[in-house]
């Protein structure tokens, strides 16, 4: 596949996992939906990221691995939605700031 495809299937991961998580955030009752939402969307963007490392001949540089844990994280995020282990507005800032540090480092590319 085209290396511009797997980007396309990534930020459509993106945008579905931060809508899950929005969801997370405003739910009150059963979350179900949004979470399998979310691990739908955690999976193409792994699967897209992969496969884009693959096809670019990337290799582990040290700004994917830190994707990689910044992703493991934002799929940590839904325990703490679920149980309530932050106040919502600090979860919620969270989850963003995760997103903002993937994005740099995916756009900037910043250490090897």
């Amino acid at each position: 596949m085209d290396p511009l495809t797997y980007k396309v299937l990534h930020l459509a991961g993106l945008i579905g996992l931060f809508l899950s998580l929005g969801a997370l955030a405003a739910s009150k009752g059963s979350a179900k939906p949004a979470a399998i939402g979310m691990g739908v969307s955690l999976l193409i963007i792994l699967v897209a990221g992969f496969g884009m490392m693959g096809k670019l001949k990337l290799g582990f540089q040290g700004w994917i691995i830190a994707k990689i844990v910044i992703w493991l994280l934002l799929g940590m995020s839904l325990s703490i939605f679920k149980r309530n282990l932050l106040p919502r507005p600090a979860a919620v800032a969270l989850v963003v700031l995760l997103g903002i540090a993937a994005a740099y480092l995916g756009v900037m590319k910043s250490f090897g």
